[in-house]
């Protein structure tokens, strides 16, 4: 899992990617698509603001549930107000731990702007259409991603086996005490343009990851042994008035300087209802 707090970088040329990858740049222009996402950007102090997962317990504690569905959409929407956001559609929903819809909606921040460049989010992850993913979703509030810490793992076939990737291209591998164990990349990061990600002609450590539904199992074993359930409720809105352009922090130590980019603090360190 990667550490140090995100970045936003503005790429040039997102239009020619979204058109190539994932959606059209009209989606983006003007203030088109507020409407739904401006009315539900409302504080509730009742929430638990979002922590680092840093253990096991606490990935636990913080999921509200774990679902697996296939991404049938992704699309830009933009706010003046808010900055963009890329909309995640899972359809087919299957919850795995807790409960979901048959159909989600992941809001994620970052997408297209209207002049064509793309607000990039460092530590929310990007979707590849038409993949199957397991996700475990937040039930504390959120201001980046509904996705707890990463936690999206793509659903992909290695050597006639059905096993998840993570954001970096490692294959899950199973549980430990400080979370969920990957191995080293074994797959090209998802870029931009949203394409289907190669296995890595070296593909080391490709036999280490574990099968979907075994790791699916084993998850659940992990609850039945501590006496836990995932509870709590997924909010499909992000439950803070902050815009993803205007959260400037100092960047950790050991952070790369990236030309042009905005810091923006990580989930864990945006309180629900503090900008």
């Amino acid at each position: 899992m990667r550490v140090g707090r995100p970045w936003t970088t503005f790429s040039g040329g997102a239009c020619a990617l979204l058109l190539l990858g994932l959606t059209g740049c009209s989606d983006a222009s003007g203030d088109e698509a507020p409407a739904r996402q401006d009315s539900a950007l409302a504080a509730e102090a009742s929430l638990r603001p979002p922590r680092a997962v840093d253990s096991l317990l606490s990935l636990f504690d913080q999921t509200a549930s774990v679902v697996e569905g296939e991404v049938t959409d992704v699309r830009s929407e933009y706010s003046p107000r808010t900055g963009p956001w890329t909309v995640v559609t899972l359809g087919n929903v299957r919850a795995r731990l807790g409960a979901a819809p048959r159909e989600l909606r992941l809001k994620q921040a970052g997408g297209v702007l209207p002049d064509g460049r793309q607000l990039v989010v460092s530590h929310v992850p990007r979707f590849v259409r038409g993949a199957r993913y397991v996700v475990f979703l937040r039930n504390t509030g959120w201001s980046l991603s509904p996705v707890l810490d990463e936690h999206a793992f793509r659903v992909e076939s290695v050597a006639g086996r059905e096993v998840l990737v993570g954001t970096e291209g490692g294959l899950v591998a199973g549980l430990g005490s400080a979370g969920v164990r990957q191995t080293a990349p074994v797959f090209e990061t998802v870029d931009l343009t949203g394409v289907r990600p190669a296995l890595r002609a070296e593909a080391r450590g490709a036999h280490e990851g574990m099968e979907r539904e075994a790791f699916l199992s084993l998850l659940q074993s992990h609850l039945r042994a501590r006496g836990l359930t995932v509870t709590g409720a997924f909010r499909e809105e992000p439950v803070t008035p902050a815009s993803s352009l205007s959260v400037p922090v100092t960047p950790a130590v050991a952070s790369p300087v990236v030309p042009g980019a905005v810091p923006l603090q990580p989930e864990r360190d945006v309180p629900p209802g503090q900008p």
